[in-house]
Order: structure tokens, then sequence, then C-alpha cells
């Protein structure tokens, strides 16, 4: 087997269509199948059928694409290990975070990073934790910080800070009247929540659940801010991070509700792949941000 075999093998297994791969990878179509007839009759099995007129990854296929992309990461990482000329004077670092951290913390972080290492690029990437993961696992982040558990064993993680979720009502709601909330009050209340493959919403439904507390989604929203917006217009109520709606609280747009005997707090995680290797730019940014967010 080499790189230009596995590449193509990784191609076609993400396309299930040769042409296709044939015009992005700039080659004959015969030299893609060439070079899938090689790697049959090298690993002695067949990593692809043909149904009609479409492909289908055999079994075979399944478990050698899970290796052939952990060996082409650490190509690519060699590839740039090589090149890394060790300096904080120039390079490229690109980062993940899932929403309440790359809108709310990373911002700032970045923005403080770059006034001290002018010539460094930084690109983010914000989505939600189950997406930034599927980002990690492809090589395509260097390092991500996230709200949510992982659920991958190709992932490295470490535990970065803490961070509480808040129930949050209008200030016409009840809650802001009662003198005290009790558990069973949830049920009763419209729950506005994150999208499914949000950590926010995860944490949130796994805390619940695991206190047997009983409540009803109302209405799913992709986004925080928009989150916000439906509570503050009455829609329903909902639980999010405390850090995403100091603005608003102090303004008295929100009020954070507190529940008798439920607080909600969380770790945030640095996460990285496995096989990735750890620049001198990736610790430096990594300690930069710790030293931010800790102070």
């Amino acid at each position: 087997m080499n790189e230009r075999k596995l590449r193509i093998f990784y191609e076609v297994s993400k396309e299930l269509n040769m042409t296709k791969v044939a015009e992005k990878l700039y080659v004959s179509q015969p030299s893609i199948s060439q070079a899938i007839n090689d790697l049959e009759r090298e690993l002695d099995v067949k990593l692809f059928e043909r149904i009609g007129k479409k492909i289908y990854l055999t079994y075979y296929g399944e478990v050698l694409l899970k290796y052939v992309r952990r060996i082409l990461n650490i190509y690519d990482e060699a590839s740039r290990v090589m090149k890394d000329i060790n300096s904080l004077k120039g390079g490229k670092l690109i980062i993940g975070a899932s929403t309440t951290i790359g809108i709310y913390i990373m911002p700032d972080v970045i923005g403080k990073f770059s006034k001290k290492y002018p010539d460094i690029d930084i690109s983010i990437i914000v989505e939600n934790t189950e997406n930034i993961v599927k980002l990690i696992e492809e090589n395509k982040l260097d390092i991500a910080f996230v709200e949510g558990p992982v659920h991958s064993d190709e992932i490295r993680l470490e535990k970065f800070c803490e961070d509480e979720l808040v129930f949050i009502t209008n200030s016409d709601h009840p809650w802001t009247r009662d003198k005290k909330i009790v558990k069973e009050d949830i049920l009763k209340e419209k729950i506005i929540i994150r999208e499914k493959g949000s950590g926010t919403r995860e944490v949130f439904v796994d805390a619940l659940k695991k206190r047997d507390i009983d409540f009803k989604i109302f209405m799913e929203l992709g986004h925080t801010e928009a989150i916000k917006k439906a509570v503050e217009a009455g829609i329903g109520v909902s639980c999010i991070s405390k850090r995403c709606v100091k603005d608003e609280v102090n303004y008295g747009k929100l009020v954070v509700a507190k529940i008798d005997d439920l607080r909600i707090i969380r770790n945030l995680y640095l996460i990285d792949h496995k096989d990735k290797y750890i620049s001198k730019l990736i610790r430096t940014f990594v300690n930069f941000a710790k030293e931010y967010i800790t102070k």
C-alpha cells in the first residue's frame, strides 16, 4: 500500500463515485479503478461491490476505511511537521469551537492572542459539538473547544474549565415572582432547547434525567441568540450557559430563575485527535487560552 492508493480508496469511499474522484484528483478514471484493483489484490479482499450502476463499500472496505483515515491523518501531519519552522513569527492555526464557546469565549481569546502574535493566521469554525468532533476526526481542525460530551475513541480530551447552565425566563414570567421554584414546576413550562447534536442540549437532558425531572420540549432552535430572543418574547423558558446571558440579565431583558435544589455544572473540554502532532504554536495558544479563561 502506498499513500496515493490509500488516498484514492479514501476518496472513493466517501464519494462512492469513481468519476467524481477522478475529476477531483485530476487523474483518469481507469487510474482510479487500477488503484482500487491493486489494493484489493494486495489485501486479497473485495473493498467495493457494484450493484446496478452504483458502488458500495463491502464490510472489508468499511473496516479498512477506519484505518486509512487515521493513516492519512498521520501522513498529512508528518508533512506539516516537516514544514513547521517551530517559530511563532508565522504560522496558521485552525480552531474549532462548539457554539457557546465559539460565540461567547473564543473571540476575546483570539483577539488578545492576535495582538500578542500578530503574524499568526487564525481561523475558527463554530459548529455544534457533534460536528466539531467529526471535523477533528477528519483532521480539518488543529484543536477544538467543546461544551458537550464527546463520543469518539479517536479523540483525546482534557478538561478546560467549568460552566454553569441556568434556566432563563423573560421579566414577566411567573417564576420571577415565585418565592420558591421547585423541580416539578419545570414540567409545566414550554422548554426551548438547542438542536440534536448540541452539547448544551445533551448536558441539559442528561442532568434532568439523572434527577428524574420530567420536561416538555416545545421548540428546537439551532442558535443560542435565537433561543434568547424566543424567551425574551415570552414563548417559553430555556436552560443555557450563564455566560451567554450576562448582558441581557444586566439590562433586565432576561431573568435567571433558580430552581430549588437544582444546579447544572458542566465541564468545557479541549479536544484534539489522538494522532495529532502538537506543535509549538498549538501549545502556545492552548496555554494562552487556559490562562485567559481562568483569570
